[in-house]
Formats: structure tokens, C-alpha cells, sequence
């Protein structure tokens, strides 16, 4: 009896301790999270005075054949854009190809080259900030589709 108690109270705390342990997760490098699907863009805000406030909504402008265009951040620094369902102009190719990289110290990501400022990366989320002269900006959000 005395070891059906004593193998009960062992399985109960290794039950317990396994349960008890989070598995660690390593951490995503900002590479895997932009080369891991594709992107949608989904939002685009103008700082058009300079003030540091977002006071245009400019991706309610964009005709519906750009906002259906998604990217893929391929692992060997390509960049492709496809133009989804919708072309702007059926003569215009599928897809198109860039490069990307990201830069000082993974801040900034630059796209052939045009540098952005990587405002927010996660495994949903991409924001880039685009800066123009005069402090005006612009904040591009893309999502993963």
C-alpha cells in the first residue's frame, strides 16, 4: 500500500511540475516575422502639416486595385508585389520584384531604396513610418494575410 501512496505522490508532482513548466519559446528574429507569409497593406495615415499628428486617412483614397496588391519578403532579401485580384491596368504584369534589407541596427527597413522607419513588427503586424521633408510623414500599416 505504502508504494501504490509513495508512486501516486511521485506521478502527482512530476504531473505537476511538468504542467507547471512553460515550454520556452525562442525568440523571432525581425526577419523570420517579415518572411514568414504575406502582406496586405491595410492602412496609410498622412502627417501632411508636419505636427506630428496623423490628420488624413489616405488609404481611403487608394482605388480598390491597389488595396487587393499583397508582398512577400522572401528570405533571400527579394521583395515581391503581386497585384492580387484586381490590376489597375490589365497590361500591367502580376507580379513585380524589389529587394529589401533591414538596416541600422534593424530600425529601419529599406525597400529597393526607399528607407522607412520599422515603427511596429510582429507576427500580424508590419508599420512603417515614411518621412517626407518639412516633418511630414506618413504611417503605412500592412497586415498579414
Amino acid at each position: 500500500m505504502k508504494k501504490i501512496v509513495s508512486i501516486t505522490a511521485m506521478f502527482t508532482i512530476l504531473l505537476i511540475t511538468a504542467c507547471s513548466k512553460k515550454d520556452k519559446e525562442l525568440p523571432v528574429s525581425k526577419v523570420q516575422l517579415l518572411t514568414s507569409g504575406t502582406w496586405k497593406l491595410t492602412g496609410v495615415l498622412s502627417d501632411n502639416d508636419g505636427n506630428g499628428t496623423y490628420e488624413e486617412n489616405a488609404y481611403a483614397g487608394f482605388l480598390d486595385c491597389y488595396k487587393d496588391n499583397y508582398y512577400t519578403f522572401r528570405v533571400n532579401y527579394e521583395l515581391e508585389l503581386n497585384e492580387g485580384l484586381t490590376k489597375c491596368a490589365p497590361s500591367d504584369p502580376q507580379t513585380e520584384m524589389g529587394n529589401w534589407q533591414l538596416t541600422n541596427n534593424e530600425t529601419n527597413l529599406v525597400i529597393n531604396t526607399d528607407p522607412y522607419s520599422l515603427e511596429e513588427l510582429n507576427s500580424n503586424t508590419l508599420r512603417i513610418k515614411e518621412t517626407f521633408g518639412g516633418n511630414r510623414s506618413s504611417m503605412i500599416t500592412f497586415t498579414k494575410r
